[in-house]
């Protein structure tokens, strides 16, 4: 074998291995980022490990700081995954509020206090009197139905612009500063040509709730 065609094939066989240890580092790489569970993941966590006979609610928080008790907890839980999922589920009758980290692996899911002083089945209540024929039941295939059929949760930045629509009696800050946990939760629906939409929250100890009321195809429904 002549010395050129023998640097050639060492050549050969230092590129495949260099080759090869970059497939595999990129390979655990890709299988680390894509470990987040979804929402049928949690929904089934939560009935399995958890023991809940049924989930009322669920939502995602994004963001690598997790507060306790919608985003004005006292405690700060710093995650290591990319988001949570915050779950109300139901077990023997009462509620079971549960955080499941998007990677089980990393963290373990745990249960948790409510930031409110109302269950999620009275907040649920307050919007049904206001029509809105709410029924807190998240099916095992969270994605059989759009996410617009479930309450939400709106708090930080989200509660940004929220008097334009609401008549809360204030202004942005003020409506703040009077929420005992900085958070409302939202829902819409149509009905006989009328766009509804209704906020439910907790200040000074007391739940509240405010409704908007469009026809329909005009400006303020579009927003």
């Amino acid at each position: 074998m002549d010395k050129t065609r023998f640097i050639k094939i060492i050549k050969s066989v230092v590129f495949v291995c260099l080759a090869s240890v970059f497939v595999l580092i990129f390979g655990f790489a890709f299988i680390a980022c894509d470990r987040d569970i979804k929402y049928d993941d949690a929904v089934r966590i939560a009935k399995r490990d958890f023991k809940c006979d049924k989930v009322l609610w669920i939502a995602s928080r994004s963001g690598l700081i997790l507060r306790e008790g919608f985003g004005d907890g006292d405690t700060v839980y710093r995650m290591r995954s990319h988001y949570a999922y915050y779950v109300v589920g139901e077990k023997e009758g009462t509620e079971v509020y549960i955080v499941i980290p998007s990677d089980p692996i990393l963290e373990d899911p745990y249960t948790t206090t409510w930031g409110l002083n109302y269950t999620f089945t009275e907040i649920v209540e307050r919007f049904n009197e206001h029509g809105a024929s709410y029924v807190a039941d998240v099916p095992d295939d969270y994605y059989s139905q759009t996410f617009d059929k479930y309450i939400s949760l709106r708090s930080g930045k989200g509660l940004k612009g929220m008097t334009s629509y609401y008549d809360v009696g204030g202004d942005d800050d003020e409506f703040y500063e009077r929420l005992d946990t900085k958070a409302v939760f939202e829902y819409s629906w149509e009905e006989e040509g009328y766009y509804y939409s209704v906020i439910v929250a907790q200040e000074d100890g007391e739940l509240t709730s405010y409704e908007r009321k469009e026809k329909v195809g005009t400006d303020a429904y579009l927003q």
